[in-house]
């Protein structure tokens, strides 16, 4: 069959209208080079990106199909066609990756694909993709690097561990290569080895964003530090990454006009930031204020589209850089911007070094100071942020009238039970914090007092405790600091429900230290579950316990000291009456209360907004 002639220049207008994102008329151009004869895979595959970016979903998959029947192993359809059916319809993307396969198609299609399914929230799928790279290419270092964090992402440290200190050693001159090493051994548990290794990252490049966030956040864990050890090490960050004075702002400065309040994080989602968050805001009057949030973040659930209908308006700059989001930020004339992110995983604390509003102010994400001198504030309350802690803060405290955080009840429901050591004859301890909090000093408490109680059990519950590896890990660090390994029971991962339901196995929480819960312990609260805390060194982080404690009248489960903790433990699980009486009362009381915690948030922006108009003489 002969082609006519002016087929050529119908496909070269096709490809220039996919080029200028006219979808319509492009795939329109390509089905008329099609009918006019000139058929092959890639046309039948540029079809199939006309017909999707403009909303023809059927007829792209159609037209992938087509390409792929074409030529079996073409590895872009068969990505393209993945990209599309992912997440919905997963087992439909792995069939056809699986006949690619087949077919002939190799590395381009496991790389392309592996990057996919990760984007797709799926890394157990993507595992396979980049160990069969790996299996061609050894040496690859960048594709074992993305192996490691794959495993790291599905809670396997241990195995993780290995390709990224092999990735550590084979790129010595890349400072940012040991960053996830770091992370892997931080995840394990090994928090001292973790911060020797962010360290040797900064030695070496003394710029290395990630390692300093990642040794900032880490110095919170760390046990036999100070809490000025830990500021120190904010201030020499912040010297490190110093920005120039912003423009002028265009704000009026008018103390009682409606403010425009910025939030800026990775985590609107289901995560700490979005528990403590969500109903505070839900209860967040807006005639006095609007609301806009600055999404960062790269993973989206219910918990995303519930705050999305909440927040007067909704930015998705996760892929913007930092000046672009700046931009953004002072074009919407923003007046107070909040960071709900601080030196955690998904960090832009440069957006905020750049000053982009008048106001700035840290707030849930990071209890400690950023060390930025562009943050002004600090939300916090009278028990996580007393006086005598001041000095470890570039940021002013702005105290809320109860406890700086406000929790939002989980929507499974957690029934309050009963001491299950009535039922059982001996008590039941837990704790469901990260392995990174669960240093040697606390593993030597819990051993104390265990041996106190010769019955009693302990249940560690964290999603890396399923990984076979670090599990005996913890187990023999648990017999060296003179634990009873037979009585601790390890568990991992649980889907939501059934992990609320295991509060009501334990009979009360035993908390880590320094670095407290905060979470689990509102969520133990909300359970009827108490958790025994110890007093924190200085700085909000440590003191986490204290102040969620002290909210709902618990100030007697805060301990002193170490010896304090483990004679309370002692003490609270030899009165079983005591404790099935306090489980009957206990509840979130004021944490739960998210229209009087508004009320005294919204006072608090109203308060630091007119100090700045005094500031500029207009208030």
């Amino acid at each position: 069959m002969s082609v006519p002639a002016d087929s050529g220049a119908v496909l070269d207008q096709a490809m220039a209208r996919l080029n200028a994102r006219e979808f319509r008329a492009a795939a329109a151009l390509f089905n008329r080079a099609i009918a006019l004869g000139l058929d092959a895979p890639e046309i039948r595959n540029n079809l199939g990106q006309a017909l999707r970016f403009s909303g023809d979903a059927v007829g792209a998959e159609a037209a992938y199909r087509e390409a792929l029947r074409q030529r079996p192993a073409y590895v872009r359809a068969a990505a393209n066609l993945v990209d599309m059916l992912l997440p919905a319809r997963a087992d439909a993307a792995q069939a056809v990756i699986a006949a690619a396969l087949a077919a002939g198609a190799g590395g381009d299609l496991h790389r392309a694909v592996a990057r996919l399914w990760r984007n797709a929230g799926r890394p157990d799928r993507a595992i396979f993709h980049l160990q069969a790279l790996l299996e061609t290419a050894p040496g690859d270092a960048l594709m074992r690097s993305e192996l490691g964090t794959t495993l790291m992402g599905l809670g396997q440290p241990s195995a993780a561990i290995p390709h990224l200190a092999r990735v550590a050693a084979e790129l010595p001159d890349r400072a940012d290569a040991k960053v996830n090493y770091g992370l892997a051994l931080q995840q394990s548990g090994d928090i001292g080895a973790a911060m020797a290794v962010q360290r040797s990252a900064i030695a070496q490049d003394p710029l290395c964003r990630p390692a300093w966030q990642n040794l900032l956040l880490g110095l919170n864990y760390m046990p036999g530090i100070t809490a000025e050890d830990v500021a120190a090490a904010h201030r020499a960050y912040a010297a490190r990454f110093a920005r120039p004075a912003p423009a002028p702002f265009a704000n009026t400065p008018d103390p009682d006009r409606r403010l425009r309040i910025g939030m800026l994080s990775g985590d609107f989602r289901q995560h700490p930031v979005g528990y403590f968050l969500e109903a505070a805001i839900t209860a967040h009057q807006r005639a006095g204020f609007h609301l806009t949030a600055y999404d960062i973040g790269k993973r989206a659930d219910a918990t995303t589209a519930r705050l999305r209908g909440i927040f007067d308006a909704w930015r998705s700059v996760g892929a913007l850089e930092d000046e672009a989001i700046v931009a953004q930020i002072r074009a919407d004339g923003i007046d107070i911007l909040v960071d709900l992110t601080g030196h955690t995983e998904t960090s832009r604390i440069g957006v905020m070094e750049y000053r982009p509003a008048p106001v700035q102010v840290s707030w849930i994400g990071y209890a400690n100071t950023n060390g930025v001198v562009a943050m002004d504030w600090i939300i916090a309350d009278a028990v996580a942020l007393p006086p005598e802690d001041e000095a470890y803060y570039i940021e002013k405290p702005l105290r809320l009238p109860g406890c700086y955080l406000c929790y939002t009840p989980p929507r499974e429901a957690v029934a309050p039970s009963p001491p299950p050591m009535l039922r059982q004859g001996h008590v039941t301890f837990g704790c469901f914090n990260n392995l990174a909090k669960i240093n040697d000093e606390v593993l030597a408490a819990w051993a104390a007092i265990l041996a106190r109680l010769p019955d009693a059990r302990l249940l560690l519950k964290t999603a890396v405790l399923r990984e076979a590896e670090t599990a005996q890990k913890l187990r023999a660090r648990f017999a060296a600091a003179g634990g009873d390994v037979a009585r601790l029971d390890l568990e991992g991962h649980s889907l939501r429900a059934a992990y609320f339901a295991r509060y009501a196995t334990v009979d009360f929480m035993l908390d880590p230290f320094p670095f407290p819960g905060g979470t689990t312990t509102a969520e133990a609260i909300h359970a009827g579950v108490p958790t025994l805390t110890r007093r924190g060194r200085g700085g909000m982080i440590s003191r986490n316990g204290e102040t969620l404690l002290s909210a709902v009248g618990l100030q007697d489960w805060i301990a002193a000291d170490a010896a304090d903790y483990i004679e309370k433990a002692a003490a609270f699980a030899r009165d079983p009456d005591g404790l099935a009486a306090l489980r009957a009362r206990l509840s979130l009381g004021p944490l739960g209360d998210a229209g009087a915690y508004a009320r005294g948030l919204e006072a608090a922006w109203r308060f630091i907004w007119r100090d700045w108009c005094a500031r500029q003489g207009g208030g």
